[in-house]
Order: C-alpha cells, then structure tokens, then sequence
C-alpha cells in the first residue's frame, strides 16, 4: 500500500504533565526488575510497571552509569531490555478489540553494551511501523502510532535488520476516545512524523501534530 503524508491542523490533545494514571493506561519500563514493578514516575505520577508479562525473551539491562544524566530524570530510560537472538521479538499489549489506542516506544542506549550505533524495524502488528535510528549511546528515539484494535491482544515487535541488537526502553499504550482521528480504522493507522511544541510557556505534552499515513492491515 502507498504511505501518505498530511499535515494535522490541530493537535489530538494538549495534557498537563502532572497527571496521575488514569484507567486504561498501561506504561511499561523494560528491563525493570519485577519487585519494584507498579513505581510511579516522579514527574508524572504515572505508574510503571516491568516488562515480563508481556514479552517471552531478550535480556534486561541497565545504561551506563555515566550517561544516567543525559535522560533527564526520566528514570524508565535506566534500563531496557534487547533481543540479541532471533529475527523478530515482540511485545504483547493487551487491548479490546475495536477499541482506539495510541501506542509509543521510546528507545535510549546509554551505552548499555558498548556499541556507537544501532538500527532496526519495529512493527504493529505483523507491519512496518518505523526505522529506529541511534547514532550515539546518548541520542533517543519515539515512535508512536494510533490504531484500531483488531483482536484482544496486539504486539509490536522489534525486527533485527542486521545493523545492530534491538531494544526497548519503554513501552506505552493510551485508549483514545472513538471520536479522535476518524481516519483512523481497524484497516488504517497513523504513526508520528513530528512533534511540535506550539509555543506553550510551560511543558505540555502534544501528541500529535505532523503524522504520516498508513495502510497496516
């Protein structure tokens, strides 16, 4: 299918940070040792939990001590898990089909093991979603799509490219209400071109404002 490219006039919401977990919300931190699963987010308030429910393999690891301050006190970005084995390797969300969600990763290296670059795919499902690009132990990446439900579980998956092991810092998933992008169906999703923000004076979180088009399913 041909992947489109539109500009969205408005933005899907404009949330105040300090917010606490509202019903629905699933944030997970990768590679978070299982006994401190349910932290909450210093900042956001938001809970966090570990990554084994929801994943079969990889292996957890935390970043280098030295780059711990290149993330900003965001502390889900101290650990990740990778997928050194194996093609492909994903992550199992929970989901009611039909529903509308918003899904992102986020993926920070910091120098976890020594390499300078890494690239590989991820998925939605079994399609292509994005091309996560690290030149650097101390550059991130997000990638996030909004999507229909197809069934009561949906993966996203990380696809070793040959240029480098896949990882995961963290992994989120939003119910949105039915209303929001309408172009959006359980045969169309939207994944994020850019971020933006708009002139706020204080943190706001945008979800999004540029969003490229395309046929998953």
């Amino acid at each position: 299918m041909a992947l489109l490219v539109f500009l969205a006039a408005s933005v899907l919401a404009a949330t105040a940070v300090h917010v606490a977990a509202q019903e629905g919300f699933l944030s997970i931190d990768c590679g978070l040792d299982a006994q401190f699963s349910g932290r909450r987010d210093t900042y956001t308030n938001i809970p966090y939990v570990s990554d084994s429910p929801y994943v079969d393999g990889g292996e957890n690891h935390k970043i280098a001590a030295d780059q711990a301050g290149d993330t900003d006190n965001d502390f889900s970005l101290l650990t990740l898990r990778s997928f050194p084995p194996g093609l492909r390797n994903c992550c199992t969300l929970p989901t009611q089909s039909g529903a509308k969600y918003l899904a992102r990763m986020e993926f920070f290296h910091g120098n976890y093991d020594n390499t300078s670059s890494v690239q590989f795919d991820i998925h939605l499902g079994s399609n292509f979603w994005d091309t996560v690009t690290l030149s650097g132990p101390t550059h991130d990446w997000a990638s996030e799509a909004v999507f229909v439900a197809w069934a009561s579980w949906v993966p996203v998956c990380l696809v070793n490219t040959g240029t480098g092991t896949p990882f995961v810092s963290t992994v989120e998933l939003r119910p949105l209400q039915a209303s929001l992008y309408p172009d959006v169906t359980i045969n169309q999703s939207i994944s994020t071109y850019q971020r933006i923000n708009t002139g706020a004076n204080s943190f706001t979180r945008y979800v999004i404002l540029m969003i490229k088009e395309s046929t998953f399913f």
